[in-house]
Protein backbone atom coordinates (compact mmCIF):
# COMPACT_ATOMS: atom_id res chain seq x y z
CA UNK A 1 0.00 0.00 0.00
CA UNK A 2 1.63 3.26 -1.23
CA UNK A 3 1.23 6.52 1.55
CA UNK A 4 1.60 9.96 0.38
CA UNK A 5 4.20 11.97 1.92
CA UNK A 6 3.35 15.42 3.37
CA UNK A 7 5.66 18.26 4.49
CA UNK A 8 8.52 20.30 3.17
CA UNK A 9 9.49 18.82 -0.26
CA UNK A 10 13.56 18.22 0.55
CA UNK A 11 15.60 19.69 -2.20
CA UNK A 12 17.97 17.39 -4.53
CA UNK A 13 21.51 17.85 -3.38
CA UNK A 14 22.48 19.49 -7.03
CA UNK A 15 20.04 22.03 -6.32
CA UNK A 16 21.14 22.61 -2.80
CA UNK A 17 25.15 22.78 -4.41
CA UNK A 18 23.56 25.48 -6.99
CA UNK A 19 22.52 28.04 -4.13
CA UNK A 20 25.61 27.27 -1.83
CA UNK A 21 27.58 28.37 -4.77
CA UNK A 22 25.43 31.16 -5.57
CA UNK A 23 25.56 32.50 -1.85
CA UNK A 24 28.97 32.08 -2.09
CA UNK A 25 29.50 34.07 -5.43
CA UNK A 26 27.28 36.87 -3.61
CA UNK A 27 29.30 37.03 -1.03
CA UNK A 28 32.58 37.40 -3.47
CA UNK A 29 30.74 39.82 -5.75
CA UNK A 30 30.23 42.08 -2.32
CA UNK A 31 33.73 41.90 -1.09
CA UNK A 32 35.01 43.28 -4.68
CA UNK A 33 32.28 45.62 -4.09
CA UNK A 34 33.81 47.00 -0.95
CA UNK A 35 37.31 46.83 -1.99
CA UNK A 36 36.20 48.91 -5.32
CA UNK A 37 34.84 51.08 -3.15
CA UNK A 38 37.51 51.56 -0.90
CA UNK A 39 40.05 50.73 -3.10
CA UNK A 40 41.07 54.67 -3.84
CA UNK A 41 41.27 55.17 0.12
CA UNK A 42 43.49 52.35 0.35
CA UNK A 43 46.14 52.84 -2.92
CA UNK A 44 49.73 54.74 -1.53
CA UNK A 45 49.73 58.30 -2.84
CA UNK A 46 52.14 58.96 -4.76
CA UNK A 47 54.85 61.30 -4.03
CA UNK A 48 55.90 63.75 -6.52
CA UNK A 49 59.15 65.88 -6.66
CA UNK A 50 58.72 69.79 -7.05
CA UNK A 51 60.70 70.90 -9.97
CA UNK A 52 59.95 75.05 -8.90
CA UNK A 53 61.02 73.91 -4.76
CA UNK A 54 63.98 72.30 -6.52
CA UNK A 55 65.13 75.24 -8.89
CA UNK A 56 64.71 77.17 -5.66
CA UNK A 57 67.18 74.79 -3.68
CA UNK A 58 65.04 73.65 -1.47
CA UNK A 59 64.93 70.53 0.13
CA UNK A 60 62.78 67.44 -0.74
CA UNK A 61 62.31 65.72 1.99
CA UNK A 62 61.84 62.71 -0.25
CA UNK A 63 62.69 59.78 2.57
CA UNK A 64 60.77 61.44 5.21
CA UNK A 65 58.14 61.57 2.79
CA UNK A 66 58.19 58.00 1.86
CA UNK A 67 58.02 57.56 5.90
CA UNK A 68 54.97 59.72 7.17
CA UNK A 69 53.17 57.88 3.57
CA UNK A 70 54.08 53.96 4.87
CA UNK A 71 53.29 54.63 8.46
CA UNK A 72 50.71 51.90 9.72
CA UNK A 73 47.97 53.89 9.87
CA UNK A 74 48.10 54.80 6.88
CA UNK A 75 45.42 51.81 6.28
CA UNK A 76 42.00 50.19 5.59
CA UNK A 77 39.18 51.15 7.93
CA UNK A 78 39.27 48.74 10.39
CA UNK A 79 35.90 47.16 9.50
CA UNK A 80 37.74 45.29 6.36
CA UNK A 81 40.04 43.32 8.57
CA UNK A 82 38.27 42.35 11.66
CA UNK A 83 37.02 45.76 13.69
CA UNK A 84 33.99 46.74 13.87
CA UNK A 85 34.37 50.69 13.39
CA UNK A 86 35.80 53.22 11.21
CA UNK A 87 38.87 55.16 12.60
CA UNK A 88 37.71 58.43 13.65
CA UNK A 89 39.69 61.60 13.10
CA UNK A 90 39.80 65.54 13.08
CA UNK A 91 41.07 67.83 11.04
CA UNK A 92 42.17 71.42 12.12
CA UNK A 93 41.63 73.07 8.56
CA UNK A 94 42.21 76.51 9.36
CA UNK A 95 44.54 76.45 12.25
CA UNK A 96 46.96 79.76 12.68
CA UNK A 97 49.03 79.97 9.25
CA UNK A 98 50.88 83.18 7.55
CA UNK A 99 53.24 83.15 11.88
CA UNK A 100 56.52 81.63 12.39
CA UNK A 101 56.65 77.79 13.19
CA UNK A 102 56.52 78.66 17.41
CA UNK A 103 53.59 80.12 16.91
CA UNK A 104 52.23 76.65 14.77
CA UNK A 105 53.46 74.43 17.00
CA UNK A 106 52.07 75.50 20.12
CA UNK A 107 48.63 75.54 18.31
CA UNK A 108 49.50 71.82 17.03
CA UNK A 109 50.42 70.67 20.13
CA UNK A 110 46.65 71.62 21.89
CA UNK A 111 45.19 70.26 19.02
CA UNK A 112 46.50 66.98 19.04
CA UNK A 113 46.27 67.34 22.73
CA UNK A 114 42.13 67.53 22.54
CA UNK A 115 41.88 65.48 19.59
CA UNK A 116 43.67 62.40 22.02
CA UNK A 117 40.62 63.33 24.26
CA UNK A 118 38.07 63.23 21.86
CA UNK A 119 39.43 60.02 21.05
CA UNK A 120 40.23 60.64 17.64
CA UNK A 121 43.23 60.59 15.50
CA UNK A 122 44.82 63.87 15.40
CA UNK A 123 45.37 64.88 11.42
CA UNK A 124 48.88 66.32 11.48
CA UNK A 125 49.86 69.10 8.22
CA UNK A 126 53.21 69.92 6.43
CA UNK A 127 54.38 73.21 7.68
CA UNK A 128 54.82 76.33 5.01
CA UNK A 129 57.15 78.86 6.37
CA UNK A 130 55.46 82.23 5.07
CA UNK A 131 56.95 83.88 7.88
CA UNK A 132 61.11 84.43 7.75
CA UNK A 133 61.44 81.55 5.48
CA UNK A 134 64.36 79.48 5.63
CA UNK A 135 65.23 79.26 1.74
CA UNK A 136 64.49 82.16 -0.86
CA UNK A 137 61.23 81.73 -2.13
CA UNK A 138 60.41 84.13 -4.38
CA UNK A 139 60.15 82.80 -8.42
CA UNK A 140 60.79 84.75 -11.88
CA UNK A 141 57.24 86.52 -11.61
CA UNK A 142 57.38 88.30 -8.57
CA UNK A 143 55.37 85.21 -6.87
CA UNK A 144 56.17 83.32 -3.97
CA UNK A 145 56.18 79.03 -3.77
CA UNK A 146 56.85 78.15 -0.11
CA UNK A 147 58.33 75.72 0.86
CA UNK A 148 56.97 72.81 2.68
CA UNK A 149 58.26 70.60 5.78
CA UNK A 150 57.09 67.54 6.45
CA UNK A 151 56.21 67.57 10.44
CA UNK A 152 58.47 64.16 10.92
CA UNK A 153 61.32 66.59 10.03
CA UNK A 154 60.88 68.73 12.71
CA UNK A 155 59.22 66.43 15.50
CA UNK A 156 58.27 63.01 16.23
CA UNK A 157 55.95 61.15 18.81
CA UNK A 158 52.72 61.34 18.83
CA UNK A 159 51.54 64.44 17.30
CA UNK A 160 53.76 63.61 14.12
CA UNK A 161 51.83 59.61 14.08
CA UNK A 162 54.26 58.33 16.22
CA UNK A 163 52.94 55.58 19.35
CA UNK A 164 51.00 57.34 21.73
CA UNK A 165 52.25 54.95 24.78
CA UNK A 166 55.83 54.49 25.22
CA UNK A 167 55.94 50.84 24.62
CA UNK A 168 53.99 50.96 21.28
CA UNK A 169 50.94 49.27 22.26
CA UNK A 170 48.68 51.64 21.89
CA UNK A 171 45.59 51.63 19.27
CA UNK A 172 46.83 52.46 15.61
CA UNK A 173 43.15 53.98 14.65
CA UNK A 174 44.06 56.38 17.13
CA UNK A 175 47.70 57.47 16.06
CA UNK A 176 47.72 60.53 14.24
CA UNK A 177 47.61 60.12 10.22
CA UNK A 178 49.05 62.84 7.53
CA UNK A 179 46.72 65.37 5.64
CA UNK A 180 47.40 63.54 2.89
CA UNK A 181 45.88 60.06 4.23
CA UNK A 182 42.86 62.31 5.63
CA UNK A 183 42.10 62.92 2.07
CA UNK A 184 41.97 59.57 0.63
CA UNK A 185 40.20 58.39 3.89
CA UNK A 186 37.86 61.25 3.74
CA UNK A 187 36.28 62.45 1.16
CA UNK A 188 34.33 65.98 1.40
CA UNK A 189 31.19 64.08 0.76
CA UNK A 190 31.24 62.47 4.31
CA UNK A 191 33.13 65.36 6.39
CA UNK A 192 31.06 66.71 8.90
CA UNK A 193 32.07 70.73 9.26
CA UNK A 194 31.97 72.36 12.32
CA UNK A 195 32.72 76.26 12.03
CA UNK A 196 35.10 77.70 15.09
CA UNK A 197 33.26 80.61 15.66
CA UNK A 198 29.54 79.47 15.07
CA UNK A 199 30.90 76.39 17.54
CA UNK A 200 32.14 78.94 19.99
CA UNK A 201 28.96 80.75 20.08
CA UNK A 202 26.59 77.62 20.71
CA UNK A 203 28.98 76.61 23.47
CA UNK A 204 28.85 79.84 25.06
CA UNK A 205 32.54 80.77 24.56
CA UNK A 206 34.39 83.95 23.97
CA UNK A 207 37.49 85.85 23.71
CA UNK A 208 37.30 85.80 27.82
CA UNK A 209 36.97 82.24 28.38
CA UNK A 210 39.45 80.20 30.09
CA UNK A 211 41.24 77.91 28.64
CA UNK A 212 40.35 74.79 30.46
CA UNK A 213 36.81 75.79 29.07
CA UNK A 214 37.24 75.84 25.80
CA UNK A 215 39.01 72.48 26.30
CA UNK A 216 36.45 70.53 27.88
CA UNK A 217 33.53 72.14 25.84
CA UNK A 218 35.55 71.07 22.44
CA UNK A 219 36.18 67.65 23.94
CA UNK A 220 32.46 67.16 24.81
CA UNK A 221 31.67 68.72 21.13
CA UNK A 222 33.65 66.31 19.23
CA UNK A 223 33.47 63.07 21.18
CA UNK A 224 29.49 63.44 20.63
CA UNK A 225 30.03 63.48 17.37
CA UNK A 226 29.43 60.04 15.85
CA UNK A 227 30.87 60.89 12.07
CA UNK A 228 34.50 59.70 11.72
CA UNK A 229 35.50 62.41 10.32
CA UNK A 230 35.15 66.13 10.99
CA UNK A 231 36.67 69.11 10.11
CA UNK A 232 37.02 72.13 12.29
CA UNK A 233 37.21 75.51 9.99
CA UNK A 234 37.26 79.10 9.96
CA UNK A 235 39.39 79.66 12.81
CA UNK A 236 41.16 78.32 16.09
CA UNK A 237 39.99 76.46 19.00
CA UNK A 238 42.69 77.99 20.81
CA UNK A 239 43.88 81.70 19.04
CA UNK A 240 46.59 83.63 19.45
CA UNK A 241 45.65 86.11 21.88
CA UNK A 242 44.66 82.75 24.08
CA UNK A 243 48.64 81.95 23.89
CA UNK A 244 49.48 85.21 25.24
CA UNK A 245 47.48 85.28 28.37
CA UNK A 246 47.45 83.67 31.60
CA UNK A 247 43.59 82.20 30.74
CA UNK A 248 45.89 79.26 29.39
CA UNK A 249 47.57 77.81 32.21
CA UNK A 250 44.34 76.10 33.23
CA UNK A 251 44.80 73.36 30.75
CA UNK A 252 48.73 72.94 31.85
CA UNK A 253 47.04 70.16 34.51
CA UNK A 254 45.56 67.66 31.59
CA UNK A 255 48.38 68.70 28.88
CA UNK A 256 51.70 68.13 30.85
CA UNK A 257 50.23 64.88 31.79
CA UNK A 258 49.27 63.79 28.21
CA UNK A 259 50.99 61.69 25.58
CA UNK A 260 51.11 64.50 23.14
CA UNK A 261 53.59 66.08 25.48
CA UNK A 262 54.67 62.75 27.99
CA UNK A 263 55.81 61.25 24.47
CA UNK A 264 57.12 64.24 22.44
CA UNK A 265 60.46 63.80 20.82
CA UNK A 266 62.36 65.91 17.88
CA UNK A 267 62.32 64.33 14.98
CA UNK A 268 65.97 62.17 13.70
CA UNK A 269 66.73 64.74 11.31
CA UNK A 270 67.69 67.17 14.30
CA UNK A 271 69.34 64.39 16.64
CA UNK A 272 71.63 63.76 13.68
CA UNK A 273 72.29 67.62 13.21
CA UNK A 274 73.10 67.77 17.06
CA UNK A 275 75.06 64.63 17.13
CA UNK A 276 77.14 66.28 14.35
CA UNK A 277 77.83 69.77 16.39
CA UNK A 278 77.93 67.85 19.57
CA UNK A 279 81.65 69.24 19.86
CA UNK A 280 79.79 72.88 20.55
CA UNK A 281 78.11 71.85 23.68
CA UNK A 282 80.00 69.89 25.71
CA UNK A 283 84.00 68.36 25.59
CA UNK A 284 82.35 65.15 26.32
CA UNK A 285 81.74 62.34 23.43
CA UNK A 286 77.97 61.94 22.49
CA UNK A 287 75.76 60.10 24.48
CA UNK A 288 74.44 57.20 23.23
CA UNK A 289 70.71 58.18 22.72
CA UNK A 290 72.45 60.46 20.07
CA UNK A 291 74.74 58.26 17.88
CA UNK A 292 73.90 56.52 14.75
CA UNK A 293 72.76 52.52 14.89
CA UNK A 294 74.61 51.57 12.58
CA UNK A 295 73.63 48.45 10.43
CA UNK A 296 70.18 49.73 11.24
CA UNK A 297 67.66 52.37 9.93
CA UNK A 298 65.10 52.30 13.31
CA UNK A 299 63.18 54.87 11.78
CA UNK A 300 62.83 53.88 8.62
CA UNK A 301 64.81 56.97 6.52
CA UNK A 302 67.60 57.52 8.78
CA UNK A 303 70.22 54.89 11.61
CA UNK A 304 69.69 58.25 14.02
CA UNK A 305 66.35 58.00 16.62
CA UNK A 306 64.10 60.86 17.58
CA UNK A 307 65.25 62.84 20.60
CA UNK A 308 63.25 62.63 23.44
CA UNK A 309 62.62 65.59 25.73
CA UNK A 310 63.21 63.38 29.06
CA UNK A 311 66.45 62.22 27.74
CA UNK A 312 69.74 63.80 30.23
CA UNK A 313 70.61 67.14 29.77
CA UNK A 314 74.11 68.36 28.05
CA UNK A 315 76.12 68.40 31.54
CA UNK A 316 77.76 71.88 31.72
CA UNK A 317 75.81 73.18 29.40
CA UNK A 318 74.14 76.90 29.49
CA UNK A 319 71.77 77.87 26.34
CA UNK A 320 69.84 81.31 25.39
CA UNK A 321 67.93 82.65 23.11
CA UNK A 322 68.64 85.99 21.88
CA UNK A 323 65.85 87.04 19.61
CA UNK A 324 67.32 90.22 17.47
CA UNK A 325 66.57 90.81 13.83
CA UNK A 326 63.15 92.58 13.48
CA UNK A 327 62.34 91.68 16.93
CA UNK A 328 63.04 95.35 17.94
CA UNK A 329 59.79 96.80 16.40
CA UNK A 330 57.80 94.31 18.35
CA UNK A 331 59.25 94.47 21.73
CA UNK A 332 58.07 98.27 21.63
CA UNK A 333 54.86 97.15 20.51
CA UNK A 334 54.60 94.46 23.24
CA UNK A 335 55.95 97.81 25.81
CA UNK A 336 53.49 100.10 24.49
CA UNK A 337 50.52 97.71 24.95
CA UNK A 338 51.38 96.52 28.68
CA UNK A 339 52.15 93.03 27.36
CA UNK A 340 52.44 90.00 29.62
CA UNK A 341 54.81 87.10 29.61
CA UNK A 342 53.46 84.66 26.86
CA UNK A 343 51.56 81.67 28.71
CA UNK A 344 53.82 78.76 29.38
CA UNK A 345 56.86 80.99 30.02
CA UNK A 346 54.90 82.17 33.18
CA UNK A 347 55.59 77.69 34.12
CA UNK A 348 59.23 78.78 33.98
CA UNK A 349 59.02 80.70 37.33
CA UNK A 350 58.68 80.04 41.01
CA UNK A 351 55.47 82.09 40.89
CA UNK A 352 53.34 79.95 39.12
CA UNK A 353 50.55 80.10 38.69
CA UNK A 354 50.51 84.08 39.38
CA UNK A 355 49.61 86.09 36.07
CA UNK A 356 52.90 87.21 34.63
CA UNK A 357 52.37 91.05 34.78
CA UNK A 358 53.11 90.58 38.81
CA UNK A 359 56.35 89.71 37.79
CA UNK A 360 58.89 92.61 38.37
CA UNK A 361 59.88 93.74 34.74
CA UNK A 362 62.42 95.73 35.21
CA UNK A 363 64.19 95.95 38.52
CA UNK A 364 68.02 96.60 36.67
CA UNK A 365 66.64 100.04 36.06
CA UNK A 366 67.79 102.54 38.60
CA UNK A 367 66.28 105.87 37.17
CA UNK A 368 62.54 104.03 38.34
CA UNK A 369 62.00 106.45 41.23
CA UNK A 370 61.94 109.58 39.24
CA UNK A 371 59.50 108.26 35.95
CA UNK A 372 55.98 107.52 35.59
CA UNK A 373 54.74 104.21 36.08
CA UNK A 374 54.17 103.99 32.34
CA UNK A 375 57.53 104.61 31.58
CA UNK A 376 58.77 102.14 34.36
CA UNK A 377 56.53 99.52 32.87
CA UNK A 378 57.68 99.88 29.36
CA UNK A 379 61.55 100.05 30.67
CA UNK A 380 61.32 97.36 31.75
CA UNK A 381 59.45 95.18 28.82
CA UNK A 382 62.02 96.63 26.45
CA UNK A 383 64.83 95.60 29.24
CA UNK A 384 63.78 92.43 29.29
CA UNK A 385 62.11 91.74 25.59
CA UNK A 386 65.22 93.70 23.46
CA UNK A 387 68.58 92.75 26.28
CA UNK A 388 71.60 94.92 25.93
CA UNK A 389 75.07 93.07 25.29
CA UNK A 390 75.73 94.31 28.63
CA UNK A 391 72.85 92.91 30.71
CA UNK A 392 72.85 89.69 28.85
CA UNK A 393 76.98 89.20 29.91
CA UNK A 394 75.74 90.56 33.97
CA UNK A 395 72.48 88.01 33.70
CA UNK A 396 74.68 84.85 32.43
CA UNK A 397 77.27 85.61 34.90
CA UNK A 398 74.43 85.82 37.81
CA UNK A 399 72.98 82.43 36.44
CA UNK A 400 76.67 81.05 36.19
CA UNK A 401 77.22 81.85 40.07
CA UNK A 402 73.62 81.06 41.22
CA UNK A 403 73.78 77.38 39.90
CA UNK A 404 77.04 76.38 41.67
CA UNK A 405 76.06 78.23 45.03
CA UNK A 406 72.28 76.76 45.11
CA UNK A 407 72.59 73.79 43.23
CA UNK A 408 76.15 73.21 42.41
CA UNK A 409 75.82 73.03 38.62
CA UNK A 410 79.65 74.19 37.28
CA UNK A 411 78.17 75.80 33.92
CA UNK A 412 81.27 76.31 31.27
CA UNK A 413 79.88 76.08 27.98
CA UNK A 414 77.76 78.50 26.14
CA UNK A 415 75.46 78.10 23.22
CA UNK A 416 73.67 81.20 21.82
CA UNK A 417 70.49 80.68 19.44
CA UNK A 418 70.29 83.59 17.79
CA UNK A 419 69.37 85.46 14.54
CA UNK A 420 71.37 88.40 14.97
CA UNK A 421 73.18 89.93 13.41
CA UNK A 422 77.05 88.89 12.66
CA UNK A 423 79.35 91.80 13.77
CA UNK A 424 76.86 92.45 17.08
CA UNK A 425 77.44 88.70 17.61
CA UNK A 426 80.99 88.82 17.81
CA UNK A 427 81.15 91.91 20.30
CA UNK A 428 78.94 90.06 22.34
CA UNK A 429 80.61 87.07 22.18
CA UNK A 430 84.16 88.74 22.89
CA UNK A 431 82.39 89.96 25.84
CA UNK A 432 81.64 86.96 27.39
CA UNK A 433 84.82 85.45 26.83
CA UNK A 434 86.61 88.22 28.75
CA UNK A 435 83.85 87.46 31.52
CA UNK A 436 85.15 84.20 32.12
CA UNK A 437 83.30 81.64 29.51
CA UNK A 438 85.67 78.40 28.24
CA UNK A 439 84.03 78.43 24.92
CA UNK A 440 80.97 80.16 23.14
CA UNK A 441 79.31 79.17 20.42
CA UNK A 442 75.98 80.08 18.69
CA UNK A 443 73.86 79.27 15.86
CA UNK A 444 75.94 80.51 12.97
CA UNK A 445 78.42 77.97 14.52
CA UNK A 446 76.09 75.10 13.80
CA UNK A 447 77.41 72.43 10.11
CA UNK A 448 73.64 72.06 8.89
CA UNK A 449 73.12 70.06 5.61
CA UNK A 450 70.28 71.07 3.11
CA UNK A 451 67.34 69.14 5.54
CA UNK A 452 68.38 70.32 8.46
CA UNK A 453 68.85 73.81 7.54
CA UNK A 454 65.18 74.15 6.71
CA UNK A 455 64.36 73.45 10.53
CA UNK A 456 67.53 74.97 11.89
CA UNK A 457 65.18 76.90 14.32
CA UNK A 458 63.74 73.60 15.89
CA UNK A 459 67.82 72.52 15.71
CA UNK A 460 68.31 75.21 18.03
CA UNK A 461 65.19 74.85 20.23
CA UNK A 462 66.18 71.43 20.74
CA UNK A 463 69.40 72.21 22.02
CA UNK A 464 67.72 74.81 24.44
CA UNK A 465 65.57 71.64 25.58
CA UNK A 466 68.53 69.79 26.40
CA UNK A 467 71.10 72.24 28.20
CA UNK A 468 71.31 72.18 31.70
CA UNK A 469 70.13 75.89 32.34
CA UNK A 470 68.24 77.97 29.83
CA UNK A 471 67.79 81.76 29.37
CA UNK A 472 64.92 82.57 26.94
CA UNK A 473 63.01 85.22 26.17
CA UNK A 474 59.21 85.75 28.07
CA UNK A 475 57.73 87.61 25.34
CA UNK A 476 58.46 84.86 22.79
CA UNK A 477 56.40 81.92 21.98
CA UNK A 478 60.05 80.21 21.01
CA UNK A 479 61.03 80.35 24.63
CA UNK A 480 57.36 79.48 25.24
CA UNK A 481 57.68 76.24 23.23
CA UNK A 482 61.00 75.47 25.04
CA UNK A 483 59.89 75.52 28.42
CA UNK A 484 56.90 73.87 28.16
CA UNK A 485 59.09 70.52 26.41
CA UNK A 486 61.49 71.23 28.90
CA UNK A 487 58.67 70.88 32.35
CA UNK A 488 57.86 67.90 29.87
CA UNK A 489 60.97 66.24 29.74
CA UNK A 490 61.17 66.72 33.82
CA UNK A 491 63.87 69.34 33.81
CA UNK A 492 63.58 71.22 36.87
CA UNK A 493 61.45 74.81 36.69
CA UNK A 494 64.79 76.10 38.61
CA UNK A 495 67.08 75.61 35.34
CA UNK A 496 64.92 77.74 33.33
CA UNK A 497 65.77 81.88 33.17
CA UNK A 498 64.21 85.08 31.12
CA UNK A 499 66.37 88.08 30.92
Amino acid sequence: MNTRRTGTRRMSRPQTACIRFGLVCLAFVIYLWICGHWHHRSTKWEILVDGLAESLGHPNFLNIRVYERDLPQHSLPKFLYGGTERPRYVFFANAVNGLGWNNVLQEQLLNAHLAHLSQRAYVFPDFAPSDHPPFPDKLVNGSRHLLHIPMNALLSGPTAGGGLSSDGKDDLSRRAVSEKWWDVACPRSEVVVLNVQQTMREMSLDAASDGKEILTKWVQKLASISDPCVSVEDGSVFDYELFNSDRLLSIWPSYSQSPILENFAWSPLITAAIFRNFHLFSADPPPDFLTPHEGNRPHGFTNFLPLPVSEQPIFGLLAIHVRRGDYEAQCKLLANSSADFCGWNALGTLDYPLHPSKYALGPQIPTQLDISDAEWREGGTLHHCWPSPESIVARLHTVRRDAILMRGQKLQKLYIATNGDSVWLRNLVQMLVADGWDNVSSSFDMELELEERAVAQAVDMAVLTAAEVFIGNGFSSMTSNVVQTRLAGGRDRRTINFW
